[in-house]
């Protein structure tokens, strides 16, 4: 077991209350970590951040590594992210609506290395991620928070019409092998070679996606997006205003002269070459 207080040269503070409100910096603090585990981390943050289009941030807060409790983080075998600062940028997972290509595009990574991963959508999970080595790396059909990962990806970056529910059934195997068709990668994607490349690809996609400029049209897909997730009591409310103010002649003429900045057919060919 060893304590530290950086990664790569990352300092890891810690932000949450009582000590420091959650999504702000925090204060850097020691963890302590098992030994193995560390090596992995290094390894997943080095090339995560090798390929983000912000470069390597300056601090990365955590809810915990070393934790008093069942399971990995009892052993010290498991990380809590909760956000991650830059010079001039920062991402906190709980914002993760309104940067969903930064987001996945670090997902990606990260799925390359731990077998766990449980995101915004995981129950309970919503301000972090949580991610151990406590199984291997490998898609499989049955598994919640790996289907979650495919259906945000498929939806958010590929841009498939899909429901994000973490029940992988024909809807999410069609627009699954379409996207993989598309990515010149063999399927299934329960052959682990396969799964491995889709996360390379899906993670350089995704980090170009997040470099563009975003348009009045992406914050109107983040907010009916929220609106989605509203309880029902008042999901039909704010449904009924949003819509009142799209179906506006105005509105509907200012929405329909803007075009998006990006082109996903001509990154795809960039990436795979």
């Amino acid at each position: 077991m060893k304590t530290i207080n950086t990664i790569n040269g990352i300092a890891l503070h810690y932000a949450r209350l009582p000590q420091h409100p959650y999504g702000t910096i925090g204060k850097q603090q020691d963890f302590k970590v098992e030994n193995e585990f560390l090596e992995k981390l290094k390894t997943a943050f080095d090339e995560v951040f090798a390929h983000c289009p912000l470069g390597k941030p300056n601090v990365i807060t955590s809810a915990g590594i070393l934790v008093n409790k069942p399971g990995q983080h009892g052993l010290g075998k498991a990380f809590d992210l909760d956000a991650v600062f830059w010079d001039d940028f920062t991402l906190i997972t709980n914002n993760f609506i309104h940067h969903k290509e930064l987001y996945l595009g670090m997902e990606s990574f990260l799925r390359k290395h731990f077998g766990i991963v449980l995101n915004h959508l995981y129950p309970n999970h919503a301000d972090h991620w949580h991610f151990d080595t406590s199984v291997i790396v490998d898609y499989h059909e049955s598994s919640q928070s790996e289907t979650l990962y495919l259906q945000m990806v498929l939806r958010y970056i590929y841009g498939k019409s899909i429901i994000i529910d973490g029940v992988s059934g024909p809807q999410t195997r069609a627009s699954t092998r379409e996207v993989f068709e598309r990515l010149n990668i063999s399927t299934p994607i329960t052959t682990k070679v396969n799964y491995l490349k889709f996360l390379d690809l899906t993670g350089k996609i995704a980090f170009k996606l997040s470099e563009d400029k975003v348009t009045p049209l992406q914050l109107l897909d983040n907010l009916e997006t929220v609106v989605e997730g509203l309880p029902v009591t008042s999901k039909h409310a704010v449904s009924q205003a949003l819509n009142s103010f799209l179906m506006h002649e105005d509105t509907s003429s200012w929405l329909n002269g803007i075009t998006e900045n990006h082109n996903l057919e001509t990154i795809i060919d960039g990436v795979i070459g």
